[in-house]
C-alpha cells in the first residue's frame, strides 16, 4: 500500500511539472521567437522484489543471523519521473512589421548575441534596436554579434539600414557588416537561459548558418499554441486529480489495515 502511495505521488509531481511548463508556454504566446517547452517522462528504475524463505529447522522469520534466504520473484515499477524538458524548435509564424531593424529567421538558425557580462548566447527574437552610440542590440540589451569580427555591430547615424537574406547589413546601400547566425548539430544541448536567450551547454556544436534566411521587416512569432496548451493543461490537471485520489485511497486503506492489525493483536 505504501508503494502505491509513493507511485501516485510521483505521478502528481510529474503532472505538476507539466502544468508549470504549459503555463509558461501560455505566458509566452506573444513573445517573439519563443519556443515552447515540453516535459519528457520516463519510468523510475525498476526495483527487485524478494520473498524471504526460512531454512528448515530454524526459527521462522529470523533473518538477522542469516538463517532466512531471499528469493527474487520479479521486479516492480515505482512510478514516473521527469526525463527532460527540451524546447520544441519548430518554426513559428512570420509576421510583417515594416520596421527596418526587425528581422525574422526562416530556418533552424539563431542570432548570435553577447550579454553585458560577455556571455555568448543565441536568440530567435529579431526585434533589434539601435542605441545612442549606434550599437545594434536586442530589446533586452544584448549586443548583436558581427560574423566578420565577433564584436558588436555598429550602425552609422542617420542612415537607412538594409539587412539582406544572408544577414549582410547595409547603410544607405553600402555593405558594412554581417549579422552572425549559427545553426547547431545538437539542438538538445542548447538550453534556455531566460529573457528569450539560449546558451550552449558545451555539446550543441554551433556552425555558421547555411540553411537560415534573414527576413528584414518581419518577426517570428511564438510557436506556442493557445488551444493545444489549454487542452494539455486540462488533461494534466485531471491526471493530477486522479493520482491525488489514489493517494487518498491508499492512505485510507493503510489506516484500515493498521486498525485491523491492532484489534487482531489485542484479541
Amino acid at each position: 500500500m505504501v508503494r502505491g502511495m509513493y507511485t501516485a505521488a510521483a505521478g502528481m509531481l510529474v503532472a505538476q511539472a507539466n502544468v508549470d511548463t504549459i503555463a509558461n508556454n501560455l505566458a509566452n504566446v506573444d513573445t517573439n521567437g519563443f519556443k515552447r517547452a515540453l516535459v519528457q517522462v520516463q519510468s523510475q528504475p525498476m526495483k527487485d522484489v524478494y520473498r524471504y524463505q526460512t531454512d528448515p529447522g530454524h526459527t521462522p522469520g529470523n533473518r538477522l543471523n542469516g538463517v532466512a534466504t531471499a528469493a527474487l520473484i520479479g521486479q516492480m515499477g515505482s512510478g514516473s519521473q521527469i526525463y527532460d524538458t527540451p524546447n520544441v524548435m519548430e518554426q513559428g509564424a512570420v509576421a510583417a512589421t515594416g520596421s527596418e531593424l526587425d528581422v525574422a529567421l526562416a530556418g533552424p538558425g539563431f542570432f548570435q548575441i553577447r550579454g553585458a557580462d560577455g556571455t555568448q548566447a543565441y536568440t530567435r527574437d529579431g526585434h533589434f534596436v539601435r542605441t545612442n552610440t549606434g550599437d545594434l542590440q536586442t530589446a533586452n540589451g544584448d549586443s548583436v554579434v558581427s560574423a566578420a569580427t565577433g564584436n558588436p555591430i555598429n550602425l552609422p547615424d542617420g542612415t537607412k539600414i538594409g539587412i539582406a537574406r544572408d544577414g549582410t547589413v547595409s547603410a544607405d546601400g553600402v555593405p558594412i557588416d554581417r549579422i552572425a547566425m549559427s545553426e547547431f548539430s545538437n539542438l538538445t544541448a542548447l538550453r534556455p537561459q531566460g529573457s528569450n536567450r539560449y546558451v550552449d551547454t558545451g555539446a550543441a556544436q554551433p556552425v555558421a548558418a547555411t540553411q537560415t534566411t534573414a527576413l528584414q521587416g518581419s518577426l517570428e512569432k511564438s510557436n506556442a499554441n493557445v488551444v493545444t496548451s489549454m487542452v494539455d493543461l486540462i488533461t494534466n490537471e485531471r491526471w493530477f486529480d486522479a493520482n491525488q485520489k489514489v493517494v487518498t485511497t491508499e492512505d485510507e486503506a493503510t489506516g484500515v489495515a493498521i486498525q485491523t492489525v491492532g484489534r487482531t493483536t489485542a484479541s
